[in-house]
């Protein structure tokens, strides 16, 4: 159903897929100018790369551990999501292992997590918008046609379940390059997307039988077949309620996330494996033999942002009615993956005027 606005004369149909910190950003300026937006998501809820999860003792950070804010269009935001309560600073003193030393290494950066969960915050940005979950789009249609209101052409968008949603005059896609590549097959806009974007990685939570009570939470690793290293069991406000109130009862949780050439050899290795590795790799890097009395791996095929690679942009067909935009277009980081997701908001809607 067409509505109209006083501006335009229309309000456009916009689809977007993903629902990560981008799509977000996207969506919470497109429904403030006044837009019908749809949002296709093809996991259970919000987050993408910054989704957490639930374990006995609390939440975990699979994803993204932490994110800093630079610019000031996104300090404000961030500074809006500390009024609500959705997002707090974390304190933390990063160290860093390099020639088999792990030592502290202080620095200026101010660090900021979600309030219990990393998406914590994302969630009240899709208000205003059809979500759909669990709906993972396989295949897009561009049909020209009057009918329109833009009398430019519509895209149609079909999920793996066998559903089909139509009559969008705009799309965003802020899926990962490789599965924008899939969707955009035979469009030009396919060509411009950079191959190996985004490196793999695995992430591992491993929870201890016997706490360590090393002084570290957050470790950048320069060696072995690690990056990163945190002690998710530290950050704050990851417990159960029961929990927090007596943190000493609360298990020992390290995060490692291996290292994206590690990764990308050991996609296929069995989980059980990917978990003995990173517990020697804890071992190694805190210097202490440690008791793993569980854990836990996500595979992330597409996780960070290959520095290798000089930033594309975030990438428009104005005939097609059609934008691409994620951290990876503006060289990585959450707060570059919200600006992005401005971007390509402020670029659509100028399309329209």
């Amino acid at each position: 159903m067409v509505v109209f606005c006083c501006e335009r004369g229309v309000r456009v149909k916009i689809a977007i897929i993903g629902a990560g910190i981008s799509a977000a950003a996207a969506t919470k300026l497109l429904i403030a100018q006044g837009q019908s937006v749809s949002v296709f998501e093809k996991s259970r809820g919000p987050g993408g790369r910054m989704s957490s999860k639930r374990a006995s003792a609390g939440s975990f950070d699979f994803g993204a551990q932490y994110f800093t804010a630079r610019t000031g269009g996104f300090q404000q935001q961030v500074q809006q999501w500390q009024q609500q309560g959705l997002v707090q600073v974390w304190p933390v003193v990063p160290y860093s292992f390099s020639q088999s030393i792990l030592s502290p290494s202080a620095d200026d950066e101010i660090r900021y997590i979600g309030t219990s969960t990393m998406h914590q915050m994302l969630a009240a940005e899709f208000t205003g918008a059809t979500l759909h979950f669990d709906c993972k789009i396989n295949e897009l249609s561009f049909v020209c046609s009057n009918v329109s209101s833009q009398s430019r052409g519509q895209w149609q968008l079909c999920s793996e379940q066998g559903e089909c949603f139509g009559g969008f005059d705009l799309l965003l896609l802020t899926c990962p390059p490789e599965q924008a590549r899939q969707l955009l097959q035979g469009a030009a806009l396919s060509l411009q997307i950079p191959e190996q974007a985004l490196l793999p990685c695995w992430a591992v939570l491993l929870e201890l039988s016997t706490p360590t009570h090393h002084p570290a939470q957050a470790i950048f690793v320069q060696q072995g077949k690690s990056r990163w290293i945190a002690k998710q069991s530290a950050k704050p406000g990851r417990h159960h309620a029961r929990l927090q109130e007596n943190l000493n009862e609360a298990p020992e949780q390290w995060l490692v996330h291996l290292s994206p050439e590690v990764s990308a050899v050991e996609l296929e290795t069995m989980p059980e494996q990917i978990s003995a590795m990173a517990a020697l790799e804890l071992s190694q890097v805190l210097g202490t033999e440690v008791k793993v009395a569980a854990a836990l791996c996500h595979r992330w095929l597409y996780a960070s942002y290959n520095s290798e690679l000089p930033p594309c942009g975030v990438l428009f067909d104005h005939k097609l009615q059609l934008a691409l935009c994620g951290d990876w277009t503006l060289g990585g980081r959450v707060e570059n993956a919200w600006l992005s997701g401005v971007q390509a908001a402020q670029q659509l809607l100028q399309q329209q005027l």
